[in-house]
């Protein structure tokens, strides 16, 4: 067994509780963002699936287009001959001028809901969101870790305070 290292005032205290609640803390909110990071990646894949498989590719005309946010605003004519009016925010970096003629999918249910046609861009956030969602899940194994050693420390630090 290895000497102990006393001090002339007793023996180690161990770490501070607060480093364990911080840390347990840090893995409690890691774990919430995570959940929710998962869920934004799974309604990502969801609507972009969704539309592949229900939505409606139309032609659409260019009515406005917002440089700074990328967002085009389109006017076309539903399957049910309802003229509709969506934004779109535009991920292929060459936004369309105004008067232009554009190839868009809307969702049959709410027309106002359209994407560029041929568009991956819920599937390129899914894979963001799900990356940020796995670096979550490693802060929090990491704290949780961190905390469990942190309450061993402090349970060593007490058995040799009563042995003292």
């Amino acid at each position: 067994m290895e000497p102990t290292q006393w001090s002339p005032y007793g023996p180690p205290a161990g770490p501070s509780a607060v480093w364990a609640v911080l840390l347990w803390c840090v893995a409690g909110v890691s774990l919430i963002g995570s959940l929710i990071f998962g869920g934004i990646a799974y309604a990502g894949y969801w609507s972009n699936s969704y539309l592949d498989s229900y939505g409606v590719t139309t032609t659409a005309t260019v009515t406005d287009v917002a440089a700074f946010t990328d967002t085009v605003t389109v006017e076309f004519t539903s399957d049910g001959g309802t003229p509709v009016s969506a934004e779109i925010v535009w991920f292929t970096g060459n936004n369309p001028d105004v008067g232009d003629q554009v190839e868009i999918t809307y969702d049959p249910s709410d027309p106002s809901y359209a994407i560029e046609a041929g568009s991956d861009s819920e599937i390129i956030m899914a894979l963001v969101f799900i990356v940020g969602a796995f670096l979550g899940l490693v802060v929090m194994v990491g704290a949780v870790i961190g905390a469990v050693i942190v309450h061993r420390r402090r349970g060593k630090a007490a058995r040799q305070r009563t042995a003292w």
